[in-house]
C-alpha cells in the first residue's frame, strides 16, 4: 500500500535534516515523510554524502522558502496529504517580562503561515503542521535522557557510563536549567539574569565545565579523574553535527511529550492523530 506522502521543510541544522523524517515517523507511520529542505546529508545506503552543505535556514528564511516551494511545485504538491515545517524557536515568541513564551503569539503566527499557504496553493483544507522546538531540539533530548545522554557514550565510558549519565544530568540540571527551570517548563528555558542563554552553547561548553567540577554527588575518585580525561580529550563531547545526530535517531517523541507539554505535546497528538482520507 502507498503511504500518504507529507511535504516537510525542515531547519537547516546538522541535527535535524538528516533524520528527522524518521522521528516523525515514530510520531506516525502511516505517512511518507518527503523532506523538501534541506538537502539530506544521508544519500543512499544510509551513507553520508561526500558534498553535502548546511543552509540554515530558519524562522523567517525558512518560511519564505517554504512559500517559494510552493508557488514553484504547485501541481506536484496537489499529491500531498500534509505540509509540515520543524523549525527551533531560540528566543522568539517571549513575553515581554521574559518568564515564557507567548503561545497565544505563536498560534497567532501558525494561523498567518498557514492563511498564506492555503492562499498559495488555493486548498483550505490542506493540513498544515507546525513541529516546534522550544528553545532547540536540545530541550528534547534532555527531555529523553537514557535514550540521548544517557546513551551517547557507552561505547567510551563502558562501566562509568551509568555513573557519568547520572552525574552529568545532575550538573546539567543545576547549572544549565538552574533552578528555574525544571523539565516541565524546559520550553520555556531562556532567560536567566534577563540575557537569552541559548541551550545548545551551555551544553556544549558544560562538558568542560562538569570536569572541573567539585560537586558532592560526584563521588568516585577514580571515574572522576578517567572521564575528566576523556573530556579534556574531546572523547566525551557533544555537537550537533555527531551526537546530536546519533541522538536524534535513538529519541523517542512520546517520552519527550511527557516533559515538553506546552507545545510538543499538542503538536505530537495532531500528528499522531492525523488520519488523512482522500
Amino acid at each position: 500500500m502507498v503511504k500518504p506522502k507529507i511535504a516537510c521543510y525542515i531547519t537547516g541544522g546538522w541535527t535535524e535534516c538528516g533524520y528527522m523524517t524518521h522521528f516523525l515517523e515514530k510520531i506516525n507511520c502511516s505517512y511518507d515523510y518527503r523532506q523538501r529542505f534541506p538537502q539530506k546529508n544521508i544519500g543512499k545506503k544510509g551513507k553520508a554524502r561526500k558534498q553535502f552543505k548546511i543552509d540554515g535556514k530558519t524562522g523567517k528564511d525558512l518560511v519564505k522558502y517554504v512559500y517559494e516551494d510552493i508557488r514553484k511545485h504547485k501541481d506536484e504538491l496537489k499529491k500531498y496529504s500534509a505540509i509540515l515545517i520543524e523549525d527551533d524557536m531560540d528566543d522568539q515568541f517571549f513575553l515581554e517580562s521574559k518568564v515564557g513564551r507567548d503561545y497565544g503569539l505563536i498560534e497567532n503566527r501558525k494561523l498567518e503561515i498557514q492563511n498564506e499557504i492555503h492562499n498559495i496553493t488555493q486548498n483550505p483544507d490542506l493540513k498544515i503542521f507546525f513541529l516546534y522546538a522550544l528553545p532547540e531540539i536540545e530541550s528534547w533530548f534532555i527531555s529523553d535522557w537514557e535514550n540521548t545522554f544517557g546513551t551517547e557514550y557507552k561505547n567510551v565510558l563502558y562501566n562509568m557510563n551509568a555513573y557519568f549519565s547520572t552525574t552529568f544530568r545532575k550538573f546539567v540540571m543545576n547549572t544549565v536549567l538552574t533552578e528555574k527551570f525544571s523539565l516541565d517548563e524546559i520550553e520555556n528555558y531562556g532567560y536567566i539574569s534577563s540575557e537569552y542563554q541559548k541551550l545548545s552553547d551551555k551544553l556544549i561548553f558544560s562538558f568542560q565545565e562538569y570536569s572541573c567540577s567539585p560537586e558532592s554527588y560526584k563521588n568516585n575518585r577514580e571515574y572522576n579523574i578517567r572521564i575528566n580525561d576523556m573530556i579534556k580529550k574531546n572523547r566525551v563531547t557533544y555537537s550537533k553535527k555527531v551526537e546530536g545526530i546519533n541522538m536524534l535517531q535513538r529519541l523517542e517523541p512520546e517520552i519527550v511529550a511527557r516533559s515538553c507539554k506546552h507545545y510538543f505535546s499538542k503538536a505530537y497528538a495532531e500528528l499522531k492523530e492525523f488520519n488523512y482520507v482522500v
